[in-house]
């Protein structure tokens, strides 16, 4: 399970993985509990990728990704602030960002968010499932294939 002590995670660290990333793929944390964003983004950053956030609210999550369109968001559906994670994925899916849920709320994920997610990952999640998916999310989609979508999204 993702426990949020940064000291206690397991990290296992693929350094050839790491290095097969010419340029680091962009992965939006949004998550209004402090220590589980800083808990992804210690995780996400050690594997090789570049962190966007960590932001708690919908707003701040859509003005970063407005700035520097990820290719990836992992997205708490509860929020703190008026916009939640299913909006914002709203917004994000169809610039080409895939989604991947990260929430105790699964009926709702399942529900409203799933035209939208790649993946739904239920708290506590453990750390090897956030890797999996995230490597698995990001294999859907080649640059070109992105970039198609940002364009058409314009």
């Amino acid at each position: 399970m993702l426990s949020m002590g940064v000291a206690q995670m397991p990290f296992n660290v693929d350094i050839a993985a790491s290095t097969e990333r010419s340029i680091a793929q962009r992965i939006l944390v949004c998550e209004d509990n402090h220590l589980i964003a800083v808990g992804l983004a210690s995780i996400l950053a050690r594997e090789g990728y570049a962190v966007l956030g960590p932001v708690d609210t919908g707003e701040e999550a859509l003005r970063a990704a407005f700035q520097d369109l990820p290719d990836l968001a992992l997205l708490d559906i509860e929020l703190a602030g008026a916009i939640d994670g299913i909006s914002v994925a709203a917004e994000l899916h169809p610039m080409g960002v895939e989604i991947i849920f990260v929430t105790s709320d699964y009926q709702r994920a399942a529900l409203d968010g799933r035209e939208y997610a790649s993946d739904i990952l239920i708290k506590p999640v453990r750390v090897n499932a956030v890797l999996n998916s995230v490597a698995a999310a990001l294999r859907k989609k080649s640059p070109t294939e992105r970039q198609e979508a940002v364009l058409a999204a314009s």
